[in-house]
């Protein structure tokens, strides 16, 4: 997949063609909600690495959201991904 660029303009139009494309994925629920899981297991294990009790808040919420998920994909609610 080599694109034989010469010029900024043509790197550009490249640039804004691939955003275009990709744009409906970046702008996903989904691809949020996976952030903001992220987010609550990084925050979970540093509040539990200072001993604190709302750790398990944040690994419930992480643990909840991937076991909703996985639900929904078996009561075909969702597609599986990468299929």
């Amino acid at each position: 997949m080599g694109h034989d660029i010469k010029t900024v303009k043509e790197a550009g139009a490249l640039a804004l063609r691939v955003w275009r494309e990709a744009a409906a994925f970046f702008f996903s629920i989904e691809l949020w909600l996976m952030v903001l899981v992220a987010f609550a297991t990084v925050g979970g294990v540093f509040l539990a690495v200072l001993g604190d009790v709302r750790c398990l808040l944040a690994f419930g919420f992480a643990l909840a959201y991937v076991a909703g998920r996985a639900l929904l994909h078996v009561r075909r609610v969702l597609s599986w991904p990468f299929i």
